[in-house]
């Protein structure tokens, strides 16, 4: 236990120390740091949110009314573009593409056969045997068989189409999110088709990210993003500014825009629609810049920064200005050179 002698020489020498100027911690890696070039990147810091791209979640639906005879997939299908996903009962389409089609060939035999009149009567014509309203009367009625045969053309195609509807196809390659029916129920095909199933690309995702408008002029269409999911900690996945939203997003008064960043370099994980996202867009990179440890940097009352050097063994206060900054360090644009000691502690 030290003597009460030996305590107030302790603290004498403490005081004489720091009485006059800042002292000067010991000269060692623990106190400073000497000054060197390094490369700095400046990125904006943004939540978000992952969403299918346009085009990559699908409602799939009915064309035609009627009863659904067969449904081919459930939640968590995956599924091939044109795959079958349903069956409507096909038999009254069928129906009408059979009466169809005996129209249309009824209008052909009747298109045949007044042709061939015409022939007869053009011939008679020439030899003045009829007058020429009869034969315009004749070829009047080769135009109308035409057209009849056209018009049944139409409606076989029409019934085609229609009974070709009762097969619900996959648009795209993907899983199935949502089946919103079942076998045996019935739909009924309006001005908006009734959804079937909802089909989700999980290979085609994109990043929603949430920029405040105070840093939303920072961001460019191509710069360098990485961000990270609650899902995966401490994975980072990687991405591209592809585009910027022209208008603001408000809620609760904080203005946002949204930024559109692609999904990339993945490396196996999966990802999913609606997972939290919080990115990092890099909006500047610098080489080589004389940079300074952002713990060694001190601000005056006027908000000034500066430094301590170390110089001949003692502190020495010297102002700088700075440029652009990562998490750990700050660029010195002016005031301070390669090589100098910084105090950093």
């Amino acid at each position: 236990m030290l003597s009460l002698a030996t305590l107030s020489i302790i603290t004498a020498a403490y005081f004489s120390t720091f009485a006059g100027k800042e002292a000067a911690p010991e000269n060692d890696s623990d106190n400073y740091v000497t000054v060197s070039k390094r490369d700095l990147t400046q990125s904006v810091t943004a939540t978000g949110v992952i969403k299918p791209e346009v085009g990559a979640e699908v409602n799939v639906g009915a064309q035609v009314s009627g009863v659904v005879r067969r449904l081919y997939v459930e939640i968590g299908s995956k599924v091939k573009k044109n795959q079958l996903l349903a069956l409507i009962d096909p038999n009254i389409y069928q129906s009408k593409a059979d009466e169809a089609r005996a129209q249309k060939e009824s209008a052909a035999v009747e298109e045949k056969y007044a042709r061939r009149n015409l022939g007869r009567y053009a011939a008679l014509f020439r030899q003045k045997f009829i007058s020429k309203q009869q034969f315009d009367a004749d070829s009047q009625k080769v135009e109308l068989a035409r057209a009849k045969a056209h018009q049944a053309q139409a409606v076989y195609d029409f019934a085609i189409l229609q009974l070709k509807y009762t097969r619900i196809l996959s648009p795209i390659n993907g899983v199935v999110a949502n089946v919103a029916t079942q076998e045996g129920e019935t739909v009924a095909a309006s001005f908006t088709a009734p959804t079937f199933v909802t089909i989700i690309d999980l290979s085609r995702l994109e990043l929603w990210a949430y920029v405040d408008e105070t840093d939303i002029g920072k961001i460019e269409k191509g710069q360098r993003v990485t961000f990270f999911v609650d899902t995966y900690p401490g994975e980072t996945f990687g991405g591209t500014v592809k585009t910027i939203f022209p208008d603001a997003l408000v809620q609760n008064n904080v203005v946002n825009y949204i930024v559109v960043v692609t999904v990339e370099n993945r490396r196996g994980f999966f990802l999913r629609p609606r997972m939290d996202v919080t990115a990092n867009i890099f909006t500047e990179y610098k080489k080589g810049v004389v940079a300074v440890p952002k713990r060694a940097v001190q601000f005056d009352e006027s908000g000034r920064k500066y430094v301590h050097l170390l110089i001949n063994g003692k502190p020495e206060k010297k102002y700088i200005t700075t440029g652009i900054s990562d998490e750990k360090y700050y660029e010195v644009v002016s005031g301070l050179s390669d090589s100098e000691k910084v105090i950093v502690n």
